[in-house]
């Protein structure tokens, strides 16, 4: 797939472009922005709403940025490069990817104890945003927090932005993709320095949780350490891989070793259309910025 390779700072790296002549910046006030953001990186997608045709998308890839409180100069200089970032939109929706997140059951959530609820399972610096997600195929809240600094950047750049936890979505559809079916599926969302791995049953969701992976043998490490608590059988047990891999990647060469049932997901377009370069891309790249939530 084409690449446009762009040094900004020796900050933002790579990035690949898909534009097509739909997008009128005349007409970015009828569009929405979406956005997926995490310490590697930034995804930028545009959806015709008349159309809910999705047009535009810009990957960006960020150096050395170990937190999110850092992420707000290198948006600077996206924006000095990118080509959608720049104009105002009729809405704009912001997944954030970070570990910061837990799930609790609508009958038990608590508005004013969202951050209680985090403190649990997240280690917070204390100046964080913290907010929710409803998971409607799950009955149950995705409390999640957000670097404040981040959000303010955000804020001011776009006035009518929401924000969401990149996991919320990607939960949300794997439920809805398996409701009529009974078999145990091992779902591997796979990014550039860690992984989402979430077991789904029917309408159950029987595990998730996020690695860290530097080398394929830390990612094939988790992914048996996973199968082995949930007793699932490397023999029998569907692997279905979503996220930007590829069959001639590390990881898959390695999972095919202990794996045996391996394929590919694909995003479920609920009616969303493509533009023509963007039709050109695997239906399992871009998983969970294509099934963001649009306002």
């Amino acid at each position: 797939m084409p690449f446009v390779i762009s040094q900004i700072k020796n900050k933002v790296g790579q990035a690949s472009s898909f534009i097509d002549e739909a997008f009128d910046v005349d007409q970015t006030l009828k569009f929405q922005l979406i956005l997926q953001i995490s310490i590697d990186g930034i995804l930028i997608a545009v959806n015709e709403k008349a159309k809910n045709k999705y047009i535009a998308l810009e990957h960006y890839t960020f150096q050395n940025a170990y937190d999110f409180d850092a992420l707000t100069i290198l948006i600077d200089e996206v924006i000095k490069d990118s080509k959608l970032f720049k104009y105002k939109y009729g809405s704009v929706s912001c997944s954030i990817v970070n570990n910061l997140s837990t799930l609790i059951p609508n009958p038990l959530f608590e508005e004013d104890r969202k951050k209680t609820y985090l403190q649990f399972n997240a280690s917070l610096q204390g100046n964080e945003f913290i907010s929710g997600d409803e998971i409607k195929n799950l009955d149950a809240k995705n409390v999640f927090a957000l670097s404040l600094s981040l959000k303010t950047k955000l804020d001011h750049l776009f006035g009518n932005i929401t924000y969401h936890h990149f996991s919320s979505s990607l939960i949300d559809r794997l439920i809805l993709q398996n409701k009529n079916q009974t078999a145990k599926k091992l779902y591997v969302h796979v990014q550039l320095t860690h992984f989402e791995a979430v077991v789904i049953q029917g309408k159950n969701l029987l595990f998730y949780n996020t690695f860290n992976h530097h080398s394929a043998e830390d990612f094939i490490y988790y992914l048996l350490f996973v199968c082995e608590q949930l007793q699932l059988n490397p023999s029998s047990t569907e692997l279905i891989f979503l996220g930007e891999i590829e069959k001639n990647s590390a990881i898959y060469s390695i999972a095919q070793k202990y794996i045996s049932n391996i394929k590919f997901g694909e995003r479920d377009d609920d009616g969303a259309d493509y533009s023509y370069q963007l039709q050109t891309l695997p239906k399992h790249f871009y998983f969970t910025l294509f099934n963001s939530y649009l306002a």
